[in-house]
């Protein structure tokens, strides 16, 4: 997938989370096409096959944890204000 951001407007296609996967996605909130959607129990952290906890996209090792509370945090208008000041 390639894409390109201009001015804030994303151009491209929403494609499934799993690597080369051609199949459309069902709605743009999904991350995995249909014949992918049982990966949705599985930790989103690449090599790691435990299942998720529950609200939460990644398993219970911590590491993970803090990686998936780290890039949410990048979603957040106060983190952005902290990395330029």
């Amino acid at each position: 997938l390639h894409v390109v951001v201009i001015d804030g407007i994303t151009i491209g296609r929403p494609c499934c989370g799993v690597h080369n996967c051609p199949e459309a996605l069902g709605s743009n909130r999904h991350r995995f096409c249909p014949g992918h959607d049982d990966r949705h129990h599985i930790c989103a952290v690449e090599g790691c096959e435990a299942d998720v906890e529950p609200h939460y996209l990644t398993c219970c090792d911590p590491d993970h944890r803090l990686l998936e509370t780290n890039h949410k945090k990048r979603d957040k208008a106060l983190f952005q204000l902290r990395g330029r000041l």
